[in-house]
């Protein structure tokens, strides 16, 4: 690697907060390390992704000295986000001590430990800023590992529905994540041989999304594939913006159309039609009848403890008594949540808890979509549009605001973050495309 790499890869640092980079070449590598391994594990071995965080959990502990001295400097939107964790970690904390008792199975100390592990990893970023060459093949070979798992579990395993080393939601909503990551980078890659790699981990990507059957995560795919054609095309004029958004539109309905003639997708969709209608008669024990029971309970119990809710412990005591009643199929005891983000969050949390739910989808997301179009603040370090530095935090935005509206679909029918797959790749993903907007990296 150059030093002129090593250079446009380090952060950009004021004169009176710059750190020494003797020792970058080798820290950049445990970097790029780390996030390749935290992207192309992710699903394809059990808890994949804890290697990649592992790895930055130690470049970041490396890094805290230099912080607490003053010497790293925080980006703007680096401290927006760092401090949505640390609120988050706090809510999670919220009912884990009952009568006078550390309440130790409800997850809320797991999640608040794990959130402040994350915190830790974030000198790590500000410091450097992992390749395009990590990027790229860390979202393929996770994307393409995950279609892989997939085939082997329904082709030779004889599985009714891919679930990797998860269960089958989680693991059909982080495929078409990855796949929709392998999407763009795929278009950013420098050569042929690279971007079919890259298309074939979107297609790898999709296969383990349909063959998981989880519905809920096609609900994000327009929002998913209408980026993914927007950045196909470069950025239009202020005159041909309105027809660059409708061929992005028109791509977009098609694509949807061809994944809705699948039989394995219409099949899953007219069971859903089928349960949904069937529960307005009666209670059902179906995936789609338990939900409408887990909703109305969670809306009950949350309008019942309106501010801060009645924690996990309070929440599962009140579903057991709606289960006694005959309100809720006994099936429902199996689950420990209300399989919709928001909903789960006020009953548990009230609306303390739903806040902060909002502020950690949104603030990234405004961050995300101001990096999507080129502010005049950027020509001076990114250049013109089109040139490889714009392009690149276009793509790095793009990658995270698919994150985000990801989540936000995936939570409308489950409650990702109660699982801890769903929170490690929220936070750090999300971590990862916001450093990178700060200052793409060079190829190395």
């Amino acid at each position: 690697m150059s030093t002129a790499s090593v250079s446009d890869r380090s952060s950009s640092l004021p004169p009176s907060a710059e750190l020494s980079f003797k020792s970058a070449p080798l820290e950049l590598k445990a970097l790029d390390a780390a996030v390749f391994l935290l992207l192309a594990l992710s699903l394809s071995i059990p808890s994949g992704y804890s290697w990649g965080a592992a790895l930055l959990l130690l470049l970041g502990l490396y890094r805290w000295p230099a912080v607490l001295r003053g010497h790293v400097a925080w980006p703007r939107d680096m401290r927006a986000w760092a401090l949505v964790i640390v609120l988050m970690g706090m809510l999670w904390s919220l009912h884990i001590v009952v009568d006078g008792k550390l309440i130790t199975h409800s997850l809320g100390v797991d999640r608040s430990i794990k959130y402040l592990l994350v915190f830790l990893t974030l000198p790590a970023l500000l410091v450097g800023r992992p390749s395009e060459k990590a990027l790229n093949w860390g979202c393929w070979i996770g994307a393409c590992g995950a279609g892989l798992t997939a085939i082997w579990q329904l082709g030779f395993l004889g599985w009714d529905r891919a679930a990797g080393y998860t269960n089958a939601i989680q693991f059909g909503n982080l495929a078409l994540l990855l796949a929709a990551w392998s999407g763009v980078r795929a278009l950013r890659a420098p050569v042929r041989w690279q971007k079919a790699i890259g298309w074939l981990a979107v297609l790898l990507g999709m296969v383990a999304s349909v063959t998981s059957g989880s519905r809920g995560g096609w609900l994000t795919l327009p929002a998913l594939m209408l980026l993914i054609f927007w950045l196909k095309a470069p950025p239009p004029s202020a005159g041909k913006s309105l027809s660059h958004a409708l061929r992005a539109a028109a791509l977009t309905l098609a694509a949807c159309l061809a994944l809705l003639a699948l039989p394995p997708v219409q099949q899953r969709v007219s069971i859903a039609i089928d349960e949904w209608q069937a529960h307005e008669q009666q209670a059902e024990n179906t995936s789609v009848g338990l939900r409408r029971s887990f909703w109305k309970l969670a809306l009950d119990v949350g309008q019942s403890n309106p501010w801060v809710g009645a924690g996990q412990v309070g929440y599962e005591a009140l579903q057991r008594e709606a289960v006694e009643r005959g309100e809720m199929p006994e099936a429902a005891l199996e689950f420990n949540h209300a399989h919709n983000e928001w909903l789960d969050m006020f009953a548990k949390r009230g609306l303390l808890g739903v806040a902060g739910l909002a502020l950690f989808f949104a603030v990234p997301a405004v961050i995300f979509v101001r990096g999507l179009r080129r502010q005049p603040e950027d020509a001076q370090n990114l250049g013109a549009p089109g040139s490889p530095d714009a392009d690149e935090r276009r793509a790095n935005a793009a990658c995270g605001l698919m994150t985000v509206l990801g989540f936000l679909g995936f939570g409308l029918t489950q409650v990702m973050f109660a699982h801890n797959n769903g929170n490690m790749m929220y936070l750090l993903p999300v971590t990862l495309w916001l450093a990178c907007l700060q200052r793409p990296a060079a190829k190395p």
